[in-house]
């Protein structure tokens, strides 16, 4: 299994230090769970300070500073593994992973029909994912993951994060 960190330019308010102070709990917790060397990032160029903050993170360029593309390129590059998609501006808990890591099919967390930044996508439906992503591209994740279940009617979990007070809930400025 593999990590896919989603970090682009709407995370980020003021201050890049709370989102570098959420991301280093985050790693620390994924490196525990899932391992070191399964960490990669999508990151535009905004963020090239975390080539030295982070030496241990695989870096992915994402040139249109979305989430949506930086899923994209993130997954082609991460085929043929299990890929654990997290958005930057989540906050990540040994329970919210293991809620997901279980699964059998495409899971998808949302919060009041929002993603939530987390979403498990299995080996055998990477590549119809990446479809779905290209469909994509000016919509949200939550549009790219209703077009896999629509469109190529691949099974995709809806999980509902909502109840959760300490689980996934996208934060973006």
């Amino acid at each position: 299994m593999k990590v896919l960190l989603l970090i682009y330019s709407k995370l980020v308010s003021t201050n890049k230090k709370d989102l570098y102070r959420d991301l280093e709990r985050n790693l620390e917790i994924l490196n525990k769970v899932i391992g070191i060397d399964s960490v990669y990032a999508s990151i535009s160029s905004h963020f090239k300070d975390l080539f030295d903050r982070f030496p241990d993170v695989c870096f992915i360029n994402n040139l249109r500073d979305s989430s949506v593309f930086g899923a994209y390129k993130g997954l082609r590059k991460l085929r043929g593994d299990d890929v654990l998609i997290l958005d930057g501006g989540v906050k990540v808990t040994r329970d919210l992973l293991f809620k997901f890591l279980g699964r059998i099919h495409v899971t998808v967390g949302t919060v009041k029909e929002r993603w939530a930044g987390i979403a498990l996508v299995k080996m055998r439906d990477l590549d119809y994912v990446i479809r779905s992503l290209e469909k994509n591209f000016e919509g949200t994740m939550i549009d790219a993951f209703r077009t896999l279940r629509d469109t190529y009617s691949i099974v995709t979990e809806f999980l509902d994060l909502e109840e959760d007070t300490g689980g996934a809930i996208l934060n973006i400025k």
